[in-house]
């Protein structure tokens, strides 16, 4: 514990200061701004991050897919496409469910930035009309209202979706090849993974719109409307 003659300039310690600002409306005005910032760019970098990892998924298959072009008329394209196809479809998980997270980052940071737009808005009377809000049922993740109802079909739409998509082709070509391999017919290998990527395409958006919904859930239930 200080004492009380540890501060020789008269000011107050750190820790109470905020019991002797002078104008604390204001004071809290300033926060209101700089929070808005803070997440406007939290906003920025979820944006920045998710094209970064979906670009180094898409560019690990495509350099893949052009060395196997070199080997796939020698002895090593069975053994390359044994290691090149988990490896490549175990990133693509991990890039998805990074994507879903930077995704309900960004709705997250969104949402409260709409808290304090409704702040704003509500300073002068008919504030609101320079600051519009979407309103019913639009989807959680828009900064305006642009007449379209918010729907788990968004989730086709995402670029974490776009991902799953390209990820579940690849994990169906892998069973194909392997199924090929283990003698079964041509037809039955393409039906076989074509059946496996569709399946695991189900699997991984019906998990994308859990994580949605449990995410929506917990901002309404958490995050009140300003009064």
């Amino acid at each position: 514990m200080m004492s009380d003659d540890s501060n020789k300039t008269g000011l107050p310690w750190a820790r109470e200061s905020i019991v002797d600002l002078p104008d604390r409306p204001q004071a809290f005005y300033n926060a209101l701004l700089t929070e808005h910032f803070v997440l406007q760019s939290a906003r920025g970098i979820t944006v920045s991050e998710s094209s970064s990892r979906a670009s180094l998924y898409l560019m690990t298959l495509s350099s893949s897919l052009v060395a196997f072009g070199f080997l796939a008329q020698t002895p090593f394209a069975f053994g390359f496409l044994s290691v090149m196809i988990p490896v490549i479809v175990t990133l693509g998980f991990f890039t998805y469910e990074r994507l879903i997270q930077t995704s309900l980052e960004d709705v997250a940071a969104l949402y409260s930035i709409q808290r304090i737009r409704r702040y704003y808005a509500k300073l002068l009377p008919g504030g609101e009309e320079f600051f519009p809000a979407p309103h019913g049922k639009h989807a959680l993740n828009e900064l305006l209202d642009i007449g379209t109802r918010g729907s788990w079909r968004g989730v086709f739409f995402t670029m974490s979706t776009a991902i799953a998509v390209v990820n579940c082709i690849v994990a169906g070509a892998g069973v194909s090849v392997l199924t090929a391999s283990m003698g079964l017919p041509e037809v039955g290998a393409i039906a076989a993974g074509g059946s496996f990527g569709l399946l695991l395409g189900v699997l991984l958006a019906m998990h994308q719109i859990r994580q949605y919904n449990r995410m929506i859930g917990l901002l309404v239930a958490e995050h009140r409307p300003v009064p």
